[in-house]
């Protein structure tokens, strides 16, 4: 993995903005390979983030995204006791149907946390780059839609009904 500054001014960016309990847990960035777009790893204290080479080329928002997607699932897998999240982990590794919960939980939360935009614009450039999304991936486009234009307009009445 080969760290990169942008990568970490982008991480520092959304732990600061939206993920208080990570602000004092090690989490590192870098680019690396794989089949995955981005995906994480612990180990002991420390959690880093890998993303793909391929998405070199791809704009902030997009990185964000997917970023954030990372940063919902280390701060989810925080809440959980050391023997929950080895089950945790496991079951993800051998049920396509909790993988599938899982990931559609995860998107859920970015777009509850107001990265829903960035969050379709990552599954936008990863069609563009071959990638296809199912249901085991997370939530479907249309799904993500819908579920971003809910959380803009609760947005945009709660602010209207402060006035």
């Amino acid at each position: 993995m080969s760290p990169d500054t942008g990568l970490n001014q982008v991480l520092r960016k959304l732990i600061r903005r939206s993920f208080p309990r990570l602000r004092q847990r090690i989490v590192t960035i870098g680019w690396g390979g794989g089949e995955e777009l981005l995906y994480y790893m612990a180990h002991a204290d420390r959690n880093m983030i890998v993303v793909n080479n391929w998405l070199r080329g791809a704009n902030r928002r997009v990185l964000e995204g997917g970023i954030a997607h990372e940063l919902c699932h280390i701060d989810a897998d925080l809440r959980l006791g050391v023997f929950q999240r080895q089950l945790a982990w496991e079951r993800y590794s051998q049920s396509r149907w909790y993988r599938m919960r899982e990931e559609r939980s995860t998107e859920r939360r970015v777009i509850e946390l107001g990265y829903g935009e960035c969050l379709l614009e990552l599954i936008r450039f990863a069609r563009r780059l071959g990638y296809s999304f199912g249901r085991e991936h997370g939530l479907l486009y249309a799904e993500a839609l819908r579920a971003e234009a809910l959380r803009a307009s609760s947005s945009r009445m709660a602010v209207a009904n402060r006035y």
